[in-house]
């Protein structure tokens, strides 16, 4: 095999690594223990290159398309004809503009059944069927941009990240104006109508619609070509057909008596009102609408000393609360007594949208349910069962709505009925309900995030509601954590620039809160240098934790945990940002410190020893990884277990590392057993057990068997695919490893289109600066070449080298690989003089900036001694390939699959020289070594043999 032939790799520490350009190293680093790199890795005799590609999403959802959250309609619901047919006929609008209207009232009156009304409508094949029906709760303006991004993912529109919410929401809107499906965009209770002023669906006026609801009236509303409908109360006889038609259909008629329009007027004709009323006759049963009319004037005259009319800012605010208390003081009085206001209390500071069932099975949930019975004394701690039957007690009296379907939004409460009993509970009160919500959606908040992602974004959800509604208090009571959590599954979801927004408001609070200089602080802007790394700005994340480390340096002192983890992490984005030997350095000094103060055998200490390893590998020295792991691994067995999550990183880490020191069947043997042991103790699904299954297949590939590979990343790709959903960074990185393996499995021509598809992608979702940019013209560039020979590969090289040099700079070693690669596929083009010049230039650079005996500065040695011999200096280049061979021998060893390339490259040009006894002799040695490293079927073996045969052919007719 060539010097010039390229492999791919995989990330160690459960990494994955995409499929890169031939030669020395095009890019980053390899991951460590606390890393998962996104891709496999591609080099020659050496070299390595990580791609982490975010793409776009493979496939769509089946049309229709529904997105979001589409209310159920209410029984008995009023059509409202009047409403309905100027929502049906449109606004006038001018040609190509997208009808837009705007459903404007208090709260209560119904505009959301009306959009939900016209949403179904939208999606009846009898109608007027929309492909797209988006349902947006528009409280805030992230959460109109997150569900914008949803729909882009869902949609699988081209240039959606999965990651960069902003973005996403951006390409949906695009994709929206551009017109090529119709769709309906739903708006729902807008809140500031600043929050939506650039976010306003547009596009073709026969493709699109877009109806909007809120409590509102501002002049904007009826710009920008939008129409305004104007969304009061019931009619007088649609109050009373609504009350006849849900008494009747749940078989209490007879409740009906004359009092019934009397009760609708008294009701103010309020849709909102008029269902807890009706629904509280149903539940009681025995009391007709004379009764609730006689019980709901009362309760108006005890609260008009609480809401005087004056206060009444909603207009419709005093009959939702008069009914919500007539309905929350006959709930609370089954047992456990006083527990359904408590309950209600929590729900208000909960997503309207819904939150899952389990809220109220949490230990939070009951032991607020016991707060205070209706006298304020403490009652005993009552079952989950209790507590639901609570719920279904408000459920029962139309006060909490319960989807039947289940679902992670099953439970809700109605904005309006919300804000009555905020309004209504007295301060301590409505702290403690917040501490309470917090603490259980804390409690049912998984630990592995990837097992449900639905929920867990309802859940972050449900938090960014929970804190707008109870504002700074999560902060002083110690609840904030909560709002970490949240924070930290954005990075489990691939989420890194919204996770970037999300922490850099969060270290404003917490400055604000706690004080510029608090830990948690500092915490807070820790995890967005985190976010900057894995969002692809490793220089980013550098200057962000360097800021940190020095903070926490100064107010916690060197020795603190916090300390260290900050400065292992600035260790951790020096190397991906390309300076490994700084990496190096940089863990060994954690290392000493946390040896000194925990102890060698801490878990600290431990993952700072594999961390070392793995940045000795890095900086040219797989051996001494390989051994340092080795010492780590049995370290962890004893210490931590063989089934802790640390020793099963530690043991993927080992066995790349073997690897990468020349035995790929063994790596490929020992990630097989890691295998059987994580889906023991992980399960199939887990993120660590699929990169294992990354590994392995890489490892099967470098063993000879690239079609295997690509079956098994075949495999691999619908998996994480269905578990971690088509956008997902893993999910992309599998794709370009299945792309890189089909190459080599012979189909260079697929692997350059699937290439070009990702390049395509990642310049739209990334800029083209990104350094996964980079990285993918590089894999581009050479599948090219490999596929066609009449391509000019090396002008592809030089055109990405401009671009390396300017955002990477001189030093990075992917651009001295880049620098390598425009020498190398020169020669190839035809021109050998012009490789040898690239490679004596670049050659004193990989001497200076990654010292003599690094892999990749003996691997521009080996091409170089080759093309020299291809320019005609057989003396130079035999010379060369000697000593390059002699060096790999010392660093390498006797087997390293590098140290082979080099006995058969020796041997070829000694054969060209007229040294037939000299070349027989290294072929041998390559053919010998293949055959224990490689085993016999290797492609490399039976090359190396092939050519042994006819060299010996060749001596006989001599």
């Amino acid at each position: 095999m060539a010097s010039g032939t390229s492999r791919a790799r995989p990330g160690s520490s459960d990494g994955d690594r995409a499929a890169s350009a031939p030669g020395p190293p095009a890019s980053a680093p390899h991951a460590f223990t606390a890393d998962i790199a996104h891709g496999s890795q591609v080099n020659s005799s050496g070299g390595n290159t990580q791609i982490n590609i975010h793409g776009v999403p493979s496939t769509a959802d089946p049309w229709p398309v529904v997105i979001g959250a589409l209310p159920a309609l209410a029984s008995a619901f009023q059509p409202r004809a009047r409403l309905r047919d100027q929502l049906v006929s449109g606004p006038s609008t001018a040609t190509g503009v997208v009808p837009t209207q705007v459903l404007v009232g208090g709260g209560g009156t119904g505009k959301s059944q009306l959009a939900a009304s016209f949403a179904y409508r939208a999606l009846d094949p009898q109608g007027d069927r929309r492909d797209v029906v988006i349902w947006v709760t528009a409280v805030a303006r992230e959460t109109i941009q997150l569900t914008y991004a949803e729909a882009a993912r869902r949609l699988a529109i081209p240039g959606t990240t999965g990651d960069d919410v902003v973005h996403d929401a951006e390409v949906l809107l695009s994709w929206l104006m551009a017109g090529t499906k119709s769709w309906l965009v739903v708006l729902d209770d807008i809140a500031d109508m600043h929050d939506v002023d650039d976010l306003w669906p547009r596009g073709p006026g026969g493709r699109g619609h877009v109806v909007a609801t809120t409590r509102r009236k501002h002049p904007a509303l009826s710009g920008g070509g939008r129409s305004v409908i104007d969304v009061r109360t019931f009619r007088p006889e649609e109050s009373a057909a609504y009350l006849r038609q849900r008494l009747s259909s749940a078989g209490f008629g007879h409740l009906l008596d004359g009092s019934v329009d009397d009760l609708a007027e008294a009701l103010g004709q309020l849709p909102l009102a008029l269902s807890h009323a009706a629904a509280y006759l149903i539940r009681k049963q025995r009391f007709t609408c004379s009764d609730y009319l006689e019980r709901y004037v009362e309760q108006s005259v005890s609260l008009a000393e609480l809401l005087p009319g004056w206060a009444d800012t909603e207009a419709y605010g005093r009959p939702v609360a008069i009914t919500l208390t007539l309905g929350l003081e006959a709930a609370a009085a089954l047992p456990p007594e006083g527990a359904a206001r408590e309950v209600m209390q929590m729900a208000a500071h909960l997503d309207p949208a819904g939150h899952p069932v389990r809220v109220w099975d949490t230990g939070a949930a009951a032991a607020h349910a016991a707060r205070a019975n209706p006298g304020g004394e403490a009652v005993s701690l009552p079952s989950p069962d209790d507590v639901w039957e609570a719920c279904l007690a408000l459920h029962s009296y139309g006060l909490l709505h319960i989807d039947s379907a289940g679902g992670p939004r099953a439970v809700g409460v109605h904005a309006v009925t919300a804000r009555a009993v905020r309004e209504s509970a007295e301060p301590r009160d409505l702290a403690q309900a917040a501490d309470a919500a917090a603490e259980a959606l804390a409690e049912i908040w998984p630990a592995h995030t990837y097992l449900d992602a639905d929920l867990v974004a309802v859940l972050r959800a449900n938090v960014d509601a929970l804190s707008r509604l109870a504002g700074d208090h999560l902060w002083t009571s110690d609840r904030y954590r909560l709002l970490y959590r949240a924070g930290d599954s954005l990075f489990d979801a691939g989420l890194q620039a919204a996770a970037i927004g999300y922490w850099t408001e969060m270290a404003a609070s917490a400055s604000r809160l706690l004080g510029p200089d608090h830990p948690e602080m500092l915490a807070a802007r820790a995890r967005i240098g985190r976010a900057q790394g894995h969002a692809g700005d490793p220089a980013a994340a550098v200057r962000t934790l360097r800021q940190v480390a020095a903070a926490q340096s100064r107010l916690l002192g060197t020795e603190h945990p916090s300390t260290l983890a900050s400065l292992q992490d600035l260790a951790r984005w020096r190397g991906h940002a390309g300076d490994a030997g700084g990496a190096l350095t940089a863990t060994q000094e954690v290392l000493a410190t946390r040896e000194r103060v925990l102890g060698r055998l801490h878990p600290d200490t431990l993952a700072s020893r594999a961390t070392l390893a793995r940045w000795r590998g890095e900086t040219g020295d797989a051996t001494a990884a390989a051994e340092g792991l080795e010492e780590v691994f049995e370290d962890m067995l004893g210490a931590l277990g063989a089934d802790h999550p640390a020793t099963l990183k530690a043991r993927n880490n080992l066995g790349y590392w073997r690897g990468e020191a020349g035995d790929a069947a063994g790596a490929a043997q020992a990630l097989e057993a890691l295998l059987e042991d994580r889906l023991r103790v992980l399960g199939p699904d887990h993120p660590d057990t699929l990169n294992t299954r990354n590994n392995v297949a890489y490892w099967r590939g470098e063993a000879g068997d690239s079609a295997g590979a690509a079956r098994a990343l075949d495999q691999l790709l619908v998996d994480r695919t269905r578990i971690l959903g088509a956008d997902h960074p893993h999910t992309l990185a599998t794709r370009s490893n299945l792309a890189y393996w089909r190459g080599k499995a012979g189909d260079a021509r697929g692997a350059a289109a699937a290439f070009s598809d990702l390049l395509r992608d990642r310049i739209k979702v990334l800029g083209p600066d990104h350094p996964d940019v980079l990285d993918t013209r590089a894999n581009l560039a050479r599948w090219s070449g490999e596929a066609d020979a009449t391509i000019d590969t090396a002008a592809g090289f030089k055109a990405l080298l401009i671009d390396r040099l300017r955002v990477l700079g001189p030093e990075h070693p992917d651009t001295l690989t880049t620098r390598h690669e425009v020498a190398r596929w020169s020669g190839h083009g035809g021109d050998p003089e012009a490789a040898v010049r690239g490679l004596e230039d670049v050659l004193p650079d990989r001497i200076r900036i990654l010292g003599a005996d690094h892999p990749d500065t003996l691997a521009t040695r080996h091409e170089l001694a080759r093309w020299q011999a291809e320019a005609g200096d057989l003396e130079a280049a035999l010379t060369g390939l000697a000593a390059v061979l002699a060096d790999r021998l010392r660093v390498l060893g006797t087997e390293h699959p590098h140290t082979l390339v080099s006995y058969a490259e020796l041997g070829r040009w000694r054969a060209e020289a007229g040294d037939v006894a000299g070349a027989v002799s290294a072929l041998e040695s390559a053919a010998a070594g293949r055959s224990r490293v490689l085993g016999d079927n290797h492609p490399d073996t039976r090359s190396v043999r092939t050519a042994l045969d006819r060299l010996r052919q060749r001596e006989e007719q001599a």
